[in-house]
């Protein structure tokens, strides 16, 4: 199959369609778009076509369930982590969360702690306390410019006998930290003493910069990989988060068969036809797309925090080593609120990005997130904005 080139600078015009991105109770015509994790990118061309001939058939009744869906998987995490994956352990989700979701309901109980490492991703703290748990914070530390794990505060967290579950993401949204195979062993190594379960969003896996590489966490160890269950989704590398199709996995029968339990509970059974097809090309054929994404998104990081960090004194990047957000510490320009943050921000700036406290309200206090997965000269453009508005203060 010959290789399809793709001109990521030009990328595709959202504004005006259905794009949440560019929603214009949202996001106004003035107001550049930086905020929510989708890309403004053209998805696979083995996407648009398998669509496009599975819609022809002119028919969309309920889909038998093919383990073609997790045989692609597989194969992903194989060819691409070099990880080995049962098919018979891996299902479907329609997006991460609701999995993440029966994954908690089925290893906790109301009352019950799951841990966090913040700042994470808004819905994790949502799901956990919408379920009658209680949250944890398990806070990370900047240190240089680069975020770590406190690993005596984790310990005296995992050691009490309410917490249940440590939820990891790696890669890090929203610090962008690629989390070291010594750090993923030492944290299971932890969980596995006092007996907690483990929950991986490996969310952003595909997406990491500067040579450095990604460690699944099932790959560590086989008692690792049959006490924790795995959430993935393409919708991340591929643009794809519309057709609403993710998928968890496991290496323990026991553990799947629970999963399975909470699936059929919550009715969350049954697939969406041209989600399945999308996940399937993107993971079947994706090898090129992704390699040329990422190549892009490589650079265009290192352009962006450069500039920042050369022209915006007072903003300080911290620099990702995956992920397509820069987590952007504006601490130093002085606003008393985060309000006040992102109000200068949206109206002065006229950029929308993601409000740091959504994460953790401490861990994000002072804090934005810029999503620049775009076409390079938007986001120099939103960066040029940012300077603009930060010299005039």
């Amino acid at each position: 199959m010959s290789i399809h080139i793709y001109d990521f600078d030009k990328g595709v015009n959202r504004r005006g369609t259905d794009a949440k991105k560019f929603d214009p109770s949202l996001c106004p015509e003035d107001v550049l778009p930086f905020w929510i994790a989708d890309t403004e990118f053209p998805s696979p061309v083995e996407v648009k076509e398998g669509v496009i001939k599975r819609a022809e058939l002119g028919h969309f009744g309920y889909p038998y369930i093919s383990n073609e869906f997790e045989k692609s998987i597989a194969r992903w995490y194989k060819v691409r982590h070099n990880t080995d994956l049962n098919p018979d352990y891996i299902d479907y989700s329609p997006c991460v969360i609701p999995a993440i979701i029966w994954f908690v309901k089925e290893f906790s109980s109301v009352g019950d702690k799951v841990i966090l490492q913040t700042p994470v991703y808004p819905p994790f703290h949502a799901l956990v306390k919408n379920n009658g748990r209680q949250l944890v914070y398990n806070e990370l530390s900047l240190k240089d410019g680069r975020y770590e794990i406190d690993f005596e505060d984790l310990e005296e967290k995992l050691k009490d006998s309410k917490a249940k579950i440590l939820l990891i993401c790696n890669p890090q949204n929203p610090t962008g930290r690629l989390f070291t195979k010594e750090e993923l062993t030492k944290m299971g190594n932890l969980c596995l003493k006092y007996n907690v379960m483990i929950g991986v969003d490996e969310i952003h896996a595909d997406i990491v910069f500067d040579g450095l590489e990604f460690v699944p966490f099932c790959s560590i160890s086989e008692e690792f990989a049959n006490h924790s269950v795995t959430f993935i989704n393409p919708a991340k590398t591929f643009n794809v988060a519309g057709f609403r199709t993710a998928a968890w996995f496991t290496h323990s029968k026991e553990i799947y068969q629970r999963m399975m339990n909470q699936q059929t509970y919550n009715k969350g059974m049954g697939r969406n036809i041209f989600g399945n097809i999308a996940l399937m090309e993107c993971y079947n054929h994706g090898e090129d797309y992704a390699n040329q994404c990422v190549a892009y998104l490589n650079e265009t990081k290192n352009q962006a925090v450069k500039y920042i960090n050369e022209n915006i004194p007072k903003i300080h990047a911290i620099e990702p080593e995956a992920t397509f957000m820069i987590w952007l510490d504006c601490r130093d320009l002085g606003f008393n609120t985060q309000k006040e943050l992102s109000d200068f921000m949206f109206k002065k700036a006229k950029v929308l990005l993601n409000d740091g406290t959504t994460f953790g309200e401490e861990a994000g206090f002072g804090f934005m997130r810029f999503n620049f997965a775009t076409p390079r000269a938007m986001v120099m453009e939103g960066l040029e904005r940012i300077k603009k508005a930060v010299d005039n203060l």
